[in-house]
């Protein structure tokens, strides 16, 4: 019971993003030649190595986020976690070393004239058309990322995470505005959250 506790720990996108820097680490412990008992619990000399083999290559929040991997991998491994001062100080020069080209540039605001322009090219009367409609502009006006609203598997949709017509409700006040409910977020998990879509 506590390995199917420990299995249900992390979201799945988190899971997924762990998994795939435990296996970069991995692959830098075998470019290295460390030997197997030394990868976990990893001593700080080799998480400090790991972290400043990304320098100047990723940015620093990158960096810390990979490190913060291995952390919950060892805390799912039942393993010291030996990092200290020094990987922090590791980490501190990692992102004051980062390369301008290794920092995303920031993406520009959506704006409500940009929904305009997507609704005059969507056809209202095509369901898949109105779908997208309503999920950008519910996402917009309720300052959600599309993650929060929209199903990352192509091949089915899980109506217990993702928020569908049921969810929202009637208008909660004369202006029109109502509630939506995400039946499963990040943090709150399948408490669910209700987010405000004021009539605009």
């Amino acid at each position: 019971r506590i390995q199917l506790a420990l299995d249900s720990a992390w979201a799945d996108s988190t899971q997924r993003k762990y998994c795939g820097t435990i296996e970069n680490f991995l692959n830098f412990c075998d470019t290295e030649r460390v030997p197997l008992n030394d990868r976990c619990p990893a001593s700080e000399h080799l998480l400090c190595a790991f972290a400043s083999s990304r320098m100047g290559s990723l940015d620093g929040a990158t960096v810390h986020s990979h490190i913060s991997a291995l952390k919950a991998w060892h805390a799912y491994c039942n393993a010291p976690w030996k990092g200290s001062i020094r990987l922090k100080l590791v980490l501190n020069g990692v992102s004051n070393r980062a390369l301008e080209s290794s920092l995303k540039p920031l993406r520009p605001p959506v704006t409500c004239a940009m929904l305009v322009v997507l609704a005059s090219h969507l056809n209202l009367t095509d369901p898949f058309d109105c779908c997208c409609l309503a999920a950008a502009t519910a996402a917009f006006w309720g300052q959600l990322r599309l993650g929060e609203i929209l199903s990352p598997w192509e091949a089915s949709f899980p109506t217990s995470h993702i928020a569908c017509r049921v969810h929202l409700s009637t208008s909660i006040n004369q202006n029109g505005s109502r509630k939506l409910f995400l039946p499963f977020t990040k943090v709150k998990k399948k408490k669910g959250e209700e987010v405000i879509l004021c009539c605009q």
